[in-house]
């Protein structure tokens, strides 16, 4: 039998076991660091996207919403507001929305908001199925989220509301004793339905679904919080602390309450149904290879694209963009900036009524009006219909006619509308309008209010100046001019009719020239040139009306065109006779082609009244 030699095998030193376990720490803790460094490189870069996104498509809207609410630094206001229901997420909202009036603030905010969204998704997504692979879907309810972020009847607080949920969540995930576990959820359901709203349905009905499909044995355990928020949510309604259940059971609370929102309000929430069912399929597999690993994120990846181009073209609501940056300009007083985008053809009246108030704060309106897109009386004027983005405008439209009362007026009704409390910018038209008319009392009530705000405590200081001192106000450029504004009759209800209150105010102070501009539009936009006679015959060569302008001069060719001797009593320059009579004789050398008789004119006299008075 063959000798074998028995072998020693030395053993190992204590120095060579620690070593080992030097060696196997500093690479667990390269994993770890390669993982954290990884995930925050990541989110980082999800940030950025978000931030120029926002900063692109939204920024004008920032400034838009920022208007429609005043957070006010106030302990006092502060508990009044936590006292409502869902009051911490209204306060919350309101903090952070007051910093969207500075540039690209209100970008850096909703991306780092929706940046979280999705942190907190992914720790969810990692708590309850580590081995699930859906990481990337973490990303979905920010773009579902997102959708809703283009409409101006969606209050930001559902945003802030979800991440509450979803912070809440995190910690129902990181408890692993059923006690403790039914004990959390129906407190933070609670607390929840108090602080953040209806938000508190979803929070509850998610965790009993999960407990349901994860272990039934227990799952009832769990209608405890389901039945404590469903309980509240009937009480609220019962007790009329609340209109309708939906306000409590679905994310219908968080929109206008007049309206019913765009289905697509409930993606988020039906996102995370869907989210807990597929970590439960998935929670318990086997490891799986890196090539398919990579291939599902690719498909993860590839359905966000999708469901974000997708949704943003089918859900969001665009139509008002323009309209919000036209508004930014109007409060920022930016005229030509709104000339300037207003200068193609548009069949919005509510753009047209912007333009046609930055060519009057510029003293251009009877000048430059047809050089632009005009029709109709609703360029200039457009009815009110209690909508607080009409009411507004027609501040901004009245107080620059030189009609304080009716500005003074929207500006009441703008705040009454928004809720909860108005905005910054129609309150500086009521304090500006109250010292316009003497009521000092009154406009210190709106100062001390804003006086509370952050970013126009400053400029509310400022008009401090002027109450209960007229010598103050008759030095100040802007309120001098539109105190002389102020008719001795009463012209609130426009009994008489807006023109006839626009000949009043102008009569009363002559200085004041949009006045008289806007009656003129006023004439010339509805084509009664027998009223427009009238008017040109009572004003013209007054204080009120001592020349006529451009637009006056070609209304008054037509209106004298069988007494062209009048012509030149009018002031009309040669330059306008004979540019009419060019009109005239293309209009007779194409008669036989009245289909392309516009065009034909277009080109040569798209900017005269003629034009208008002809083809509009």
């Amino acid at each position: 039998m063959r000798n074998f030699k028995r072998i020693k095998t030395r053993k190992p030193a204590q120095s060579d076991y620690n070593a080992i376990l030097r060696n196997d720490d500093q690479k667990w803790r390269q994993v770890v660091f390669a993982i954290l460094n990884s995930t925050i490189t990541f989110w980082f870069c999800v940030f950025i996207v978000l931030f120029i996104y926002l900063q692109k498509q939204l920024s004008f809207h920032f400034f838009y919403i920022e208007q429609e609410q005043l957070f006010l630094w106030s302990h006092t206001y502060w508990a009044s507001v936590m006292m409502e229901s869902a009051g911490l997420t209204r306060l919350l909202t309101e903090f952070c929305v007051q910093f969207f009036c500075i540039p690209c603030c209100g970008a850096l905010i909703m991306s780092a908001l929706f940046t979280f969204i999705g942190i907190l998704t992914a720790g969810i997504i990692r708590r309850i199925a580590p081995k699930s692979n859906l990481f990337i879907f973490s990303l979905l309810p920010i773009v579902l989220l997102l959708y809703m972020h283009f409409d101006t009847n969606y209050f930001y607080r559902g945003t802030m509301a979800y991440m509450l949920m979803l912070l809440v969540m995190y910690g129902y995930c990181c408890i692993s004793h059923i006690t403790f576990r039914v004990i959390y959820v129906t407190v933070m359901g609670i607390l929840l339905f108090w602080f953040a709203g209806s938000i508190a349905f979803l929070f509850v009905t998610c965790v009993f679904l999960w407990e349901l499909i994860s272990c039934f044995s227990r799952a009832y355990f769990f209608i405890i919080p389901l039945l404590a928020v469903t309980g509240l949510a009937i009480w609220s309604v019962y007790a009329q602390y609340v209109g309708d259940f939906r306000f409590v059971l679905l994310p219908d609370g968080y929109f206008t309450y007049q309206l019913r929102p765009n289905i697509s309000i409930y993606f988020a929430w039906i996102y995370m149904f869907l989210l807990l069912i597929g970590c439960r399929l998935l929670c318990n597999r086997d490891n799986i290879r890196i090539g398919r690993r990579l291939v599902e994120i690719g498909f993860q990846f590839l359905l966000i694209v999708v469901a974000f181009f997708f949704g943003m073209d089918k859900f969001a609501n665009r139509n008002s963009d323009f309209y919000k940056e036209l508004d930014y300009y109007m409060t920022t007083e930016q005229w030509d900036q709104i000339i300037e985008r207003c200068s193609g053809e548009t069949k919005n009246y509510l753009y047209k009524c912007c333009l046609n108030v930055a060519l009057a704060e510029k003293g251009e309106l009877s000048e430059r009006m047809f050089a632009f897109d005009q029709k109709g009386i609703q360029s200039i004027y457009v009815p009110w219909n209690r909508v607080p983005h009409i009411s507004v405008l027609l501040s901004d439209i009245y107080f620059s006619m030189g009609h304080i009362a009716m500005a003074q007026r929207m500006a009441f009704e703008a705040n009454e509308s928004i809720p909860p409390i108005g905005g910054p910018r129609m309150y500086k038209r009521l304090i500006q309008t109250n010292l316009i008319f003497g009521a000092f009392r009154v406009a210190e009530k709106y100062i001390d209010l804003l006086e509370q705000t952050k970013y126009y405590k400053e400029w509310a200081n400022e008009q401090r100046r002027f109450l209960w001192d007229d010598e103050a106000i008759a030095n100040d450029s802007l309120l001098h001019i539109k105190r002389m504004c102020i008719p001795k009759a009463n012209m609130l209800s426009e009994k008489m009719g807006l023109h006839l209150d626009l000949e009043q105010i102008a009569k009363q102070n002559p200085s004041h020239q949009a006045t008289i501009q806007y009656v003129g539009a006023f004439y010339l936009l509805t084509k009664d040139i027998s009223l427009f006679k009238d008017f040109i015959e009572a004003f013209y060569g007054t204080e009120v009306l001592p020349e006529l302008p451009k637009s006056f001069q070609e209304a008054a060719v037509i209106a004298y065109e069988m007494e062209p001797s009048v012509w030149e009593e009018m002031g009309v320059p040669a330059s306008v006779i004979q540019r009419f009579n060019e009109y005239k004789r293309q209009i007779l050398a194409n008669n036989a082609n009245t289909a392309a008789l516009s065009g034909l004119l277009k080109r040569s006299f798209g900017d005269t009244y003629w034009y208008y008075y002809m083809f509009k």
